[in-house]
């Protein structure tokens, strides 16, 4: 399933079905990222959902259609502190991968105690839904 760059395998971003095997779907970091798309737990779970969606709708005889995903990530500095990057990908039909939307996202000017505290809603948040 790794055709690119002997690495990465590559993926429809419709429906995220490999393009080497069939009826294979591939998340997270074994699939060759999108530009400017990072490889992080949120986005991970992105891809699960919109490949879940399109499974959906080829087993229901209907055309999957272009999820749009967003990313969130936080990194802890030190035990209170944090920082974080976020982005919103919409799939661009010409290109057939998903594109940062102008003007989503963006990063932390610098860490704060606020931040840490969003780290850990964010994280639990993550784990109930990846879990549940």
């Amino acid at each position: 399933m790794v055709n690119v760059n002997d690495r990465w395998a590559d993926v429809d971003w419709i429906s995220l079905e490999s393009t080497a095997v069939r009826n294979i779907h591939i998340l997270g970091d074994a699939l060759q990222a999108a530009p400017l798309m990072p490889k992080s737990a949120h986005m991970a779970n992105q891809h699960g959902k919109a490949a879940a969606a399109a499974i959906v709708e080829i087993l229901s005889g209907r055309e999957p259609q272009p999820t749009l995903m967003a990313n969130n990530c936080y990194s802890l500095i030190d035990d209170k502190r944090a920082i974080h990057v976020d982005s919103v990908h919409r799939y661009h039909p010409e290109k057939k991968v998903p594109l940062v939307v102008d003007g989503s996202g963006g990063v932390s000017k610098e860490p704060s105690v606020e931040e840490g505290l969003y780290t850990r809603a964010w994280a639990t948040t993550m784990w109930k839904d990846s879990l549940s």
